[in-house]
């Protein structure tokens, strides 16, 4: 793990965990960072919440302020890449979660300790660590040594939150950068998906971008190799092949081809150089044209009349001008810029209150467990219990703040824990018309399981009153970001075991997951078996065609051509 002078980096996806340093040493094991209570002298908290952006901090005002506009220049700046339209869009606010390294907490071994591990839970410890062979003799390792890790971002399906150390004397904002995986993420989850060229080709910039003071720069395209790129400065135009249009919007290479891997160099090569082409020329002539084209790619395919519509072109001169602008990309940077400086709106930053602050910790608590799942699960069960302890020490002095109870719903559906769950998050309904938009899917789903057997189809139908309350939280959902899929299939569940019939606009919001998530082949089959059952069969056949065009595997098939065989024997 690499950390960096100020311990700061604005990261996501980090891929840590425990490494061998040899066999006469302990084994390190990187943990998520355990806040532990507070109890000798409460940490300065402050609070508060700014363009898109829910931040608690113990670090001092002037810091923390500075970290706030760091954080938002830094995304003004990739704006100028990957506008917020192409980006994953939430609802919640990202949560930002500061803590200044000179009140940080205890170190990783004295938080360890008081983990109070049982002896049981050792010997799981013990079990991990494997038996090393010198040649004489097998032995085990000492017992494994914990260090915490200074920054992560996690992520739930609906949010994300950033944690990190920071030591005042040592940050540089000049030296903080958002990481190629983070960007990854905000395009990989991007929703309805981005084509597959425009993901790469961003990416490929990306991975060598650099950010400065006011722009982001991207580096001189490596054209498939330093040695390529070198033929290409002053090659002649037989050195410059690239796909066919069509074939590159595609993105299919024939699987007989000998050279595949020489292909897909050349598509993601191809790809970058799209999209820079896209973004650069004097005065960005083509940037919201590119913009425009990849939304629609997303929704649509990619035809010579789509493309014209956007660029003005047809693929035969497009081909040609790309063709023309290869040695510029290979010869010249291009720096990004936006039009004015990124500037934050004035905001207040004040004391954090009790429950802000359980909420915000608790919530970063949940999610470390997941992590710690994956990383170390033996430890899995301190992280639950300390995410307990927050979110309940606000709730036991009387908090019943909506936002606080909706964590602690989380928390507990995220440890099987169904009838707390339950309770926690109806209780949260009752105080405010909108929940965040993973709340709302998990009281629709305990509530739906509460009916029981209805899955299985055991037992009677639903009633409309029994549909009407697992439909509530669902529905109040279609205006928040991002969209779930989970949504989708469970109206379709519900809709699979009601005694009342679906309308043709109820079943068209189906209609609209399966236009977002195309590729969720559960979700498209029961949407067109709907659609056979209730009389819709033109609607079921586009909705049949479309699951036997993207089915995954051939065991899938089967079921969506019996499907089509029910509608064809309706004339």
């Amino acid at each position: 793990m690499r950390r960096s002078r100020h311990l700061l980096s604005l990261a996501a996806g980090l891929v840590l965990g425990a490494c061998a340093a040899g066999a006469a040493e302990a084994r390190v094991i990187a943990l998520p960072p355990f806040l532990v209570e507070e109890t000798a002298k409460a940490l300065p908290w402050r609070y508060t919440e700014v363009a898109g952006l829910e931040v608690l901090s113990s670090c001092p005002e002037r810091l923390t302020r500075d970290l706030i506009a760091n954080h938002h220049r830094l995304h003004v700046l990739l704006g100028e890449l990957l506008p917020p339209a192409l980006q994953l869009r939430m609802t919640e606010p990202q949560t930002l979660l500061f803590v200044d390294s000179a009140q940080q907490p205890p170190t990783s071994q004295e938080v360890v300790a008081r983990m109070a591990l049982t002896a049981a839970e050792q010997d799981r410890l013990d079990d991990a660590v494997v038996p090393v062979d010198d040649g004489r003799l097998r032995r085990r390792p000492p017992p494994p040594r914990y260090t915490f890790l200074p920054n992560l971002r996690l992520w739930d399906r609906d949010a994300g939150t950033l944690f990190a150390i920071v030591r005042e004397n040592e940050f540089d904002a000049n030296r903080v950068a958002l990481t190629p995986d983070y960007v990854a993420y905000l395009l990989r989850n991007r929703l309805p998906a981005l084509p597959p060229w425009f993901v790469s080709g961003a990416l490929t910039l990306f991975a060598r971008a650099k950010f400065t003071e006011d722009a982001l720069t991207l580096e001189r395209l490596d054209w498939l190799s330093e040695t390529g790129s070198a033929a290409l400065r002053t090659g002649p135009e037989a050195n410059r092949p690239l796909l066919p249009l069509p074939e590159f919007f595609a993105g299919e290479l024939s699987p007989s081809d000998p050279a595949l891997g020489e292909a897909l160099s050349l598509w993601q090569a191809q790809a970058a150089l799209f999209v820079r082409w896209g973004l650069g020329g004097r005065g960005a002539p083509r940037r919201a044209a590119l913009w425009k084209f990849a939304a629609r790619a997303a929704v649509e395919p990619v035809t010579e009349a789509l493309f014209h519509e956007n660029f003005g072109l047809d693929f035969t001169t497009a081909h040609q001008q790309l063709t023309g602008y290869l040695p510029e990309a290979i010869r010249e940077k291009l720096a990004l810029r936006p039009a004015q400086r990124p500037r934050l709106p004035d905001y207040a930053l004040r004391p954090a209150s009790e429950v802000e602050i359980a909420r915000i910790k608790g919530d970063w608590e949940r999610l470390e467990i997941s992590y710690v799942k994956t990383q170390f699960p033996a430890l899995a069960s301190k992280y639950l219990e300390q995410a307990r302890r927050t979110l309940q020490r606000a709730h036991d002095r009387g908090s019943r703040d909506p936002r606080l109870l909706a964590v602690m719903g989380l928390c507990e559906a995220d440890a099987g824990n169904d009838v707390a769950a339950r309770a926690f998050l109806e209780d949260a309904a009752a105080r405010t018309k909108t929940l965040r938009p993973r709340a709302s899917f998990e009281l629709a789903r305990l509530r739906f399981a509460a009916f029981g057997g209805q899955r299985a189809g055991a037992g009677p139908p639903l009633t409309p009153d029994q549909a009407h309350a697992v439909f509530t939280p669902l529905l109040a959902m279609r205006e928040q970001e991002p969209p779930l899929a989970e949504v989708y299939e469970l109206l379709a569940e519900v809709w699979a075991v009601c005694a009342q019939a679906p309308t043709r606009d109820q079943l068209a919001v189906l209609e609209v997951g399966v236009r977002i998530f195309p590729r969720r082949s559960e979700l498209v089959y029961r949407t067109a078996e709907l659609n056979v059952r209730h009389g819709f069969n033109d609607t079921a056949r586009w909705l049949i065609t479309l699951g036997l065009t993207l089915a995954p595997d051939a065991a899938a098939r089967p079921r969506f051509e019996a499907l089509q065989a029910r509608v064809n024997a309706v004339r």
